[in-house]
């Protein structure tokens, strides 16, 4: 491994300073030299010490015109010699060159040592083999995007755009989009630019079990009077949305302090102690959760109570001189404002202390201004000080109260519930995603995906569904670990929730969304047009490795069927909390490497070592192998949750109850 060692840190390197010169094109990162300039990067930092770009004699740093030329040239170099780095490693293992071609010719992960044709180390020399190739190519693909970014702001600056300023002002389809999602009732919605523009798209994007799913109660509308019923539906669910019902909530709690307002005999009383703070309180207090709710009634009780403990220091301090005051006010803001930086998850609780303040302290400067008779003009009694801050916080404590009642009633809305529904929202889209995937890589197999960066290829259009669906995925995982958060602060009335599973469950999602996207990103030296065409060696050797791939394609589709349909499984099965069915489990992951020699023994030969399909194909292999043991344990898991349908009653397996023993 060492043998690889030094090229690999070259090629970090690079990367990073890549990265560098990206960021300096486009401005995101001042130009060294300059104040505020920050190193982002560790391996950078000799590169930023001066602060001319070509102050540096011959050498090209980050932010020369030619840097992305000499990027380009170390990374052909280091795949110019990916055949000589392996050829060391051999070496140092004790292997000749007949062996190293023996053994890339056999399955990499068959771990049976009668087997070995060799010695007892031979399953781990093959698997640290294909581990080589498998960091080789990532460290080139990863390079060949880094540059790709460096031409673009390349580009940029020679257009002369950076030299420009003005306000940017997004298209006006943009701004369509953004309406339409305001009526947009599915579960998660897209990012903007990636909303289907047509019915066919939308097809093609979320298949039958996406964005829209099938009404099952009625059939498709034959004529006018059927679609209208169909656009009266859409406008009642709606209106039956979770917003409607949180609005009915929020309403209510409001309504119940503001109701003093409306009556004849407690008008006074409400205008008179300022009980208006009350209905702002239940008003802005208000959520959509009891988690949620929870966190941050606490920070506005503790907020209010820390608030009027200030406001007694800052009005008394001084003795109610306002020059005093308004030095006191001043130091107290300036020290709370550290705390609103060094702990901003918790803005709720600082907001309340410091629009405490400002109001009492500032209610009480304004009747010293002004007078008693002009502060009073206006139906409100003035009080002390010491009773306008305990009354700021005596209605805070009951718009907290009247928030609370009506978010537990008539039932809670709990994150635990939206963390289960996200948690059964996320897996179906995934399942989607993997096989868009797997479709991606059966095009670029059989050259049918075309430009992709021409609209109308299958190319453009699977990279938009790709980018769809992981982007579709991360809003949902963001709201997921939130939820996972908030669950803390709610109540428990029963057992205790199993947050370590769930835990557990996000985690295997989240290696498995990694997974996913690192098996389409590795088969990218496969497109035959594109951005990076240019970037690999494509020969008519390697149109021999995908012919040869190709015939392999349509014997994985069972395999790759059938994650599709254990991850749909596993959707309903957490959104219904009903028992999987038992066994199931993935298929033994194909095994390529033993294909490929049936078909030709020489495909996998060292002859071949610079063609792009050899390392991507030892790429595949170890992520497909590393997806179905992901989707194994993801199952066992889900089990543990929902248990297994079994009527073996005697072996402790009823349904619901967990894993057969």
């Amino acid at each position: 491994m060492e043998s690889f060692l030094e090229p690999a840190v070259m090629i970090i390197e690079a990367i990073n300073q890549g990265l560098e010169h990206a960021a300096l094109q486009l401005e995101i990162i001042p130009p060294p030299g300059k104040k505020g300039h920050l190193r982002w990067f560790s391996h950078a930092t000799q590169s930023t010490m001066s602060a001319d770009v070509e102050s540096g004699g011959d050498e090209i740093k980050p932010g020369n015109p030619a840097f992305s030329k000499m990027l380009e040239q170390k990374l052909a170099d280091f795949l110019a010699r990916k055949s000589e780095y392996l050829d060391v490693w051999a070496n140092s293992r004790g292997l000749t060159k007949e062996q190293l071609e023996k053994m890339q010719t056999q399955d990499e992960f068959d771990g049976d040592r009668e087997k070995a044709p060799f010695n007892h180390h031979t399953p781990r020399n093959r698997k640290q083999l294909y581990l080589l190739l498998y960091m080789q190519h990532m460290l080139y693909t990863a390079g060949i995007s880094v540059l790709q970014l460096c031409k673009f702001s390349d580009d940029i600056i020679a257009a002369g755009i950076m030299s420009k300023s003005g306000p940017i002002i997004p298209p006006l389809i943009t701004l369509v989009k953004w309406f339409s999602a305001i009526f947009d009732t599915a579960d998660a919605t897209l990012p903007d630019d990636e909303r289907p523009r047509t019915m066919k798209e939308q097809t093609l994007l979320f298949g039958i079990a996406g964005k829209v799913t099938r009404n099952i109660e009625h059939l498709p509308p034959r004529n006018a009077y059927e679609r209208l019923g169909v656009c009266i539906n859409r406008f009642q669910q709606f209106l039956r949305g979770p917003e409607f019902s949180f609005g009915f909530r929020s309403a209510c709690a409001t309504m119940s302090c503001a109701i003093l307002a409306y009556l004849h005999q407690t008008q006074e009383i409400f205008t008179h102690y300022r009980l208006i703070w009350s209905v702002i309180i239940s008003a802005i207090g208000a959520n959509m959760s009891a988690g949620q709710s929870g966190l941050s009634d606490v920070l506005r009780i503790l907020g209010s109570f820390a608030a009027l403990i200030i406001c007694y220091a800052v009005w008394y301090i001084p003795n109610g001189h306002v020059a005093g005051v308004i030095v006191i006010m001043w130091l107290a803001s300036f020290f709370q404002m550290y705390f609103l930086i060094r702990w901003p998850k918790y803005i709720i609780g600082w907001l309340v202390i410091l629009i405490t303040e400002v109001l009492s302290i500032g209610y009480e400067l304004q009747v010293k201004k002004i007078g008693k008779v002009n502060a009073e003009s206006t139906g409100i009694y003035v009080f002390p000080p010491y009773y306008v801050a305990a009354l700021r916080v005596a209605c805070v404590l009951w718009g907290t109260c009247a928030s609370i009642f009506f978010t537990y009633l008539p039932y809670p809305i709990t994150a635990r519930g939206l963390l289960r529904k996200d948690m059964a929202v996320v897996i179906q889209p995934l399942a989607n995603y993997h096989a868009v995937v797997h479709s991606t890589i059966k095009v670029r197999l059989l050259g049918k995906e075309g430009d992709v960066s021409e609209k109308h290829s299958h190319g453009y259009r699977m990279a938009r569904t790709r980018k769809a669906m992981f982007n579709k995925i991360m809003t949902l995982s963001v709201s997921i670990n939130h939820n996972v958060y908030l669950q803390k602060y709610e109540p428990s009335l029963g057992g205790r929730f199993p947050v370590a599973i769930f835990k557990d469950i996000i985690s295997q999602l989240t290696n498995l969304l990694d997974l996913i996207s690192l098996l389409s990103y590795s088969t990218q030296v496969w497109e035959v047009s594109g951005v990076t065409k240019y970037c690999f060696a494509h020969s008519p050797e390697n149109a021999m490795w995908l012919s040869d791939l190709s015939k392999l394609i349509e014997p994985i589709n069972p395999i790759e069927e059938g994650i599709t349909s254990i991850l749909c499984q596993l959707s309903a099965a957490v959104s219904t909390g009903r028992a999987l069915p038992p066994h199931m489990r993935t298929k033994t992951p194909y095994r390529l490497s033993e294909r490929l020699r049936t078909l030709d023994p020489e495909i996998l030969h060292l002859d071949h070592m610079l063609e792009p399909g050899y390392s991507a194909h030892a790429v595949m292999e170890i992520i497909s192998s590393m997806v179905t043991y992901k989707i194994d344990r993801l199952v066992s898991t889900v089990e543990d949750l929902v248990g297994v349908i079994s009527f073996n009653f005697g072996q402790g397996g009823e349904e619901g109850q967990g894993k057969t023993e």
